[in-house]
């Protein structure tokens, strides 16, 4: 038999892989009066701060969509841990005006593969009044795992039919008119307005904050104090 010695970083590179893949979904709130000339501004900067990251970190190039709803934004971004952590830091920083009270749903870490196969791609979809609020009996991580499950069944739609050339341009026209793929606002309204979940503000601190660890012996009273080493 032959025994494998091959370490992580081997069979990383063996597969053309410079890191693992982790997935992200956020959703956010819009700041007020978006017309679609904003909304494929925001997407084309988005678009360019993740290839910049791509380019000065050296590593997986991020995939995923960004659905710019009338009032809301959903976010499915497939990149390294560096990369998605990035990503919100300019989320609570250089888009604060815009893109408000971002929340993280869903973080999976060490995918095996991507979602969307083709690159990242964001897609303002088609103005329309917001109906009735969603009500359900749901526990919010049901409502959440029913999203991302229709997001898949989106993703694979995307995979299928969209040609990789002009990726980005294509996947509006042709993501726009499969209604019964995409999360509907109403949902993504009811999941932003949980404040159960934590906000990528949350997140970055509680991913960056050093850990402050307590050991046994600090809980007792009095310190056992050894003066000598026979004692």
């Amino acid at each position: 038999a032959v025994v494998s010695t091959q370490s992580t970083g081997d069979r990383l590179r063996i597969g053309n892989k410079k890191g693992m893949i982790h997935r992200v979904f956020i959703s956010s709130k819009l700041v007020s009066g978006l017309d679609k000339k904003d909304k494929k501004a925001l997407g084309s900067s988005i678009d360019k701060f993740l290839k910049n990251c791509q380019s000065q970190l050296s590593q997986e190039p991020p995939s995923g969509i960004l659905l710019l709803y009338n009032q809301h934004a959903l976010f499915c971004l497939e990149s390294s841990q560096e990369i998605i952590l990035l990503f919100m830091q300019e989320i609570i920083t250089n888009l604060s005006s815009t893109v408000l009270e971002s929340k993280v749903l869903s973080f999976t870490e060490n995918v095996p593969t991507r979602l969307f196969q083709h690159g990242w791609a964001d897609v303002s979809l088609p103005i329309r009044p917001l109906e009735q609020k969603h009500e359900t009996s749901d526990s919010i991580s049901q409502v959440i795992i029913n999203m991302i499950k229709q997001t898949v069944s989106l993703s694979e739609y995307v995979n299928h039919n969209v040609p990789k050339v002009n990726y980005r341009a294509r996947c509006e026209t042709m993501i726009s008119s499969q209604t019964q793929l995409i999360v509907s606002e109403e949902i993504i309204e009811f999941i932003s307005n949980d404040r159960s979940l934590f906000s990528t503000s949350d997140y970055v601190q509680k991913y960056t904050k050093p850990l402050n660890v307590v050991l046994d012996q600090e809980l007792i009273w009095p310190l056992e104090i050894r003066l000598f080493p026979y004692m």
